[in-house]
C-alpha cells in the first residue's frame, strides 16, 4: 500500500510515517518518489505502536526492532535479552511513577497552601505631601481639592477643581482626569488575563532584559525626593518589585488609559511596597494635571510606542513642558526592519498612529522633539514570536528591542 493508506491504517499522519522512515524504523520500498509498504512494514509498525504504548522512546524502539530484524527472537538467549529490555523499562517506569507520586503530593500541599493564602494590602491614595504638584493643564493654575476623604497621609476620594471649570475625580486613591481620548485606545493591558495568555515567554524574557538594563543604570544615581514618571502602562509596566530598591523616597507617577489597569497596578505596589509614594492617573492624552517643570526622570517601557500606536504625535513633544532642565529618560523601545510585512500591517490596523512608530528612526526623532539627546543605547535582542496580542506582527519577522538612556540637551 502507499503512504497515505498506510498512515490511515495506524491513525497517524503522513509526516509521522516519513519521520519513522528517516529514522530507519520503517523501511518501505521506493519507486520514483513514492513509497510502498509491505507486510514487513506492517509488522514493524505494529511493534512501534505497542512499544510506544509501553512508553518506549523512538530510539529505544529502534534498538528493539533492529534486534528483531537480526534475530527474529527465536533462540532462548534472544528471548531472554528482549525480556531483560522489558524488565528494565518496567523498573524505569516504576522509578518515574515514584517521582510523579512525589510531585503529586507536593502539588497537593502547594494547592492547599495557595487556597489558604490571605493577601492583604495597605490602602493608599494620593499622598498629601504632593498635593501642591497638581495644576490645571489648561490655565496652569493650582488645583484645589474638594469633597476629600482623607485617611492617614492619603486622599482616597474627592475632586481636583479649577476656577476655569477643569475637574479631575479621585476614585479609590486614583486620579481620573477628563482628558481621555475619543479615539480608540488599547483595550487590553498587561495584567489582563487574555493578554497574559497571548504574550509569549520569549517576549516577556526580552522585556525583562530591558527592565534589568534600566534598573542597573538607575541604580548608579540617587533619586531621593525625585519625581519619576511612567506613562501608557497598558502594554507593559516597570516591575513593581524593582521600584522600592531604586529609591524608596522618590515619588512615582503612573499614567494609563484604563482605570482597571491602574487599580491592579496599585494593588501590586501596595502589596510589595506599601510605603512607596505613588500617584496613579487615568489619562490618555498626556496633558497631565501637574505643575510644569516637575518631572525629574521618565521610564519608557514601550510606553512611547504604545502612545504613538493610537496617536499621530510624538509623546515627548507633548510631555516637554513637564520636564526640568536636567530630566533623564531610561527605557527601551521596539522596532522592525524597514519595509517588513509587520510594519505594513501596523499601518493598516492603526492608520491614526504615528508613521514612524516601530521604526528605528522613531527613538531619535521622539527624543529630539522633547529636547533630549541619546547618551547610551544597547541592542538587547529580538523575538520572532511576541504572541497574538501583537496583532500586527508577521510570523518569522524580527521585533527588535533597544534599551537607551537620554538626557535633556
Amino acid at each position: 500500500m502507499r503512504i497515505g493508506e498506510f498512515a490511515r491504517n495506524f491513525n497517524v499522519t503522513i509526516d509521522t510515517i516519513r519521520h519513522y522512515i528517516e529514522m530507519g524504523l520503517l523501511i518501505p520500498t521506493k519507486e520514483g518518489s513514492h513509497y510502498f509498504f509491505d507486510d514487513a512494514c506492517m509488522d514493524d509498525m505494529d511493534w512501534i505502536v505497542k512499544l510506544k504504548q509501553l512508553q518506549f522512546t523512538l530510539q529505544e524502539i529502534h534498538k528493539v526492532i533492529s534486534l528483531k530484524r537480526v534475530t527474529h527472537f527465536v533462540d532462548i538467549e534472544e528471548i531472554d535479552y528482549y525480556l531483560k529490555v522489558l524488565i528494565e523499562k518496567k523498573q524505569e517506569l516504576l522509578r518515574e511513577k515514584e517521582k510523579i507520586n512525589r510531585s503529586l503530593r507536593l502539588l497537593d500541599e502547594k494547592i492547599e497552601s495557595v487556597h489558604q493564602t490571605n493577601v492583604t494590602t495597605a490602602e493608599t491614595g494620593v499622598p498629601l505631601l504632593f498635593l501642591s504638584m497638581f495644576y490645571c493643564p489648561h490655565c496652569r493654575e493650582a488645583l484645589h481639592v474638594t469633597d476629600a476623604f482623607i485617611k492617614e497621609q492619603y486622599v482616597l476620594k474627592g475632586s481636583f477643581r479649577c476656577s476655569c471649570g477643569y475637574e479631575a475625580v479621585i476614585k479609590d486613591g486614583i486620579v481620573v482626569t477628563p482628558n481621555l481620548s475619543a479615539s480608540p485606545q488599547n483595550e487590553h493591558y498587561i495584567y489582563d488575563q487574555q493578554m497574559i495568555e497571548e504574550i509569549t515567554p520569549s517576549f516577556i524574557s526580552l522585556l525583562e532584559k530591558g527592565n534589568q538594563w534600566i534598573y542597573k543604570r538607575m541604580r548608579r544615581n540617587d533619586y531621593s525626593n525625585k519625581v519619576i514618571l511612567e506613562t501608557n502602562v497598558e502594554t507593559y509596566v516597570f516591575p513593581p518589585k524593582l521600584l522600592y530598591s531604586l529609591s524608596p523616597s522618590a515619588l512615582y507617577v503612573f499614567c494609563g488609559n484604563t482605570l482597571e489597569m491602574l487599580r491592579k497596578l496599585k494593588r501590586k505596589i501596595e502589596h510589595f511596597n506599601p510605603d512607596l509614594n505613588v500617584i496613579y492617573i487615568v489619562n490618555s492624552q498626556l496633558d497631565l494635571p501637574f505643575k510644569h517643570q516637575s518631572i525629574d526622570v521618565v521610564i519608557d517601557v514601550l510606553s512611547f510606542n504604545d502612545f504613538s500606536l493610537f496617536n499621530n504625535e510624538l509623546p515627548l513633544e507633548k510631555l516637554a513642558p513637564y520636564f526640568k532642565r536636567d530630566t533623564e529618560i531610561f527605557g527601551y523601545t521596539a522596532f522592525y526592519e524597514p519595509h517588513g510585512q509587520s510594519y505594513k500591517r501596523l499601518r493598516e490596523l492603526y492608520p491614526n498612529g504615528h508613521p514612524e512608530n516601530l521604526q528605528s528612526s522613531f527613538l531619535r526623532n521622539n527624543l529630539s522633539s522633547g529636547g533630549f539627546s541619546l547618551i547610551e543605547n544597547e541592542m538587547i535582542g529580538y523575538t520572532e514570536n511576541p504572541g497574538d496580542y501583537i496583532d500586527y506582527h508577521n510570523e518569522n519577522e524580527k521585533l527588535h528591542c533597544v534599551a537607551y538612556a537620554a538626557e535633556s540637551k
